[in-house]
């Protein structure tokens, strides 16, 4: 019997979903199996049995994300190690102002987040690292979405431009 090898697309839709298989059995699990459990020491909250399956399951997710993205950058790198120009764009350039520009978005955002304490479940959190690196995916991410909305905004524009410009053209 002749095996088959499956197509990098095939496989990929094939883990993701057993990745959604599994996740919907763990938190099926998490909320169907003492879920409404009394915390020991508060009884006002809960304290859900299989808290601890739902954090470690979090956490390998986590792992394989980062391996993924490891092995990537990794792919990426050596197919594109010779490639610094590709049909006149300057990609090597983009890339490594693309990852400088983050890295200072990232350091500028933490510079400027604020270390002031938070009441958490009525206890007070202080801890300034924290709170500034906190402070500082929040800005992150604010950037980025702002930045895609530029980008899209710009994308459509111009395309909307060439459309005109091609329509007059034609006339």
């Amino acid at each position: 019997m002749k095996k088959r090898k499956l197509k990098a697309w095939q496989m990929s839709t094939r883990l993701l979903y057993a990745m959604i298989g599994v996740t919907a059995v763990v938190f099926a699990l998490f909320y169907l199996v003492g879920y409404d459990m009394p915390y020991v020491f508060d009884p006002d909250y809960n304290a859900p049995l299989l808290t601890d399956i739902v954090l470690i399951f979090i956490y390998l997710m986590v792992v394989g994300a980062v391996g993924v993205l490891v092995f990537s950058l990794y792919k990426a790198a050596k197919i594109r190690s010779a490639e610094k120009v590709v049909n006149g764009i300057p990609v090597a350039r983009i890339k490594r102002w693309s990852a400088m520009a983050f890295l200072a978005m990232l350091v500028l955002a933490y510079v400027v987040g604020s270390a002031d304490p938070l009441s958490v479940n009525g206890k007070t959190f202080s801890d300034a690292m924290w709170l500034k690196v906190a402070d500082m995916f929040i800005y992150a991410v604010f950037a980025m979405l702002l930045a895609a909305v530029v980008a899209v905004a710009v994308s459509v524009g111009g395309s909307a431009m060439r459309r005109k410009n091609r329509k007059k053209e034609e006339k």
